[in-house]
């Protein structure tokens, strides 16, 4: 299996001018940048950065057609290259992408390093063969990023909270490829990469259990269920979803 990390211009520009508030940051390192650079993007046309306030995934649709135009048809978009021209020749956004420049490596080397042994991890818990190779649309890591769009296709970024936070939750990530995005499917795939994997790689144990609030009441339900599927030698993890629905 592979991993393809890229920087898309366009849809870091989105994600780092759509995502605003306490709520978007992963961490207050280099917040100060990201904010200068949503301000000057603001100052450049508001009526364009207004554009990345819309109820829509911005990310998503360039992700998927690579392009905002066609969702806006009745949009006057003349001045929209030069405004996005204008952004990415500012100091405030060659910061920005310099840092998640930094990132990307970052990510790339930890996911590299760890790639035969956490490959052997996740293919012993899951039974699943692991053999496509995945785009990864890298984002600035003090904003959350964390998104698995379809075809092969991820989008990430957030502050390494603890070690080998990366390669975990790329792994999740990964399995929402394989197994899909119901709450069932993404507890057990928290349950795979979250938790054992990280305990796996970090030490430690669970519960308490990391990641959705709204997912521990089903964890703490298949959790015996759970504990009893690892004992077994021989791991199905489609069949184990199918045991606990």
């Amino acid at each position: 299996m592979q991993l393809d990390f890229i920087i898309d211009q366009m849809y870091l520009i989105a994600h780092t001018l759509s995502n605003m508030g306490p709520q978007a940051f992963s961490s207050s390192d280099m917040r100060a940048d990201i904010v200068a650079f949503q301000d000057y993007a603001w100052s450049a046309s508001s009526e364009y950065y207004n554009l990345f306030a819309r109820p829509v995934s911005l990310e998503e649709m360039i992700v998927t057609s690579g392009s905002m135009h066609a969702y806006w048809q009745d949009f006057n978009w003349s001045g929209f290259d030069e405004f996005i021209a204008t952004l990415t020749s500012s100091k405030e956004y060659k910061k920005v992408h310099e840092q998640t420049q930094g990132y990307l490596t970052f990510c790339k080397n930890q996911w590299e390093d760890n790639y035969q042994a956490t490959a052997a991890v996740i293919h012993d818990l899951t039974g699943l063969r692991l053999h496509d190779t995945f785009t990864v649309y890298v984002t600035h890591p003090s904003q959350r990023n964390g998104k698995y769009y379809g075809d092969h296709r991820i989008g990430w970024g957030h502050h390494e909270d603890w070690p080998n936070y990366a390669t975990v939750y790329l792994w999740h990530e990964v399995l929402h490829s394989y197994l899909g995005a119901g709450d069932l499917e993404h507890a057990v795939i928290q349950l795979v990469a979250d938790e054992e994997l990280r305990v796996r790689l970090n030490g430690g144990s669970y519960p308490p259990f990391m990641g959705h609030e709204y997912l521990k009441p089903l964890l703490e339900r298949i959790l015996p269920s759970w504990e009893k599927y690892l004992r077994q030698e021989q791991r199905d993890i489609r069949q184990f979803i199918l045991d606990v629905k």
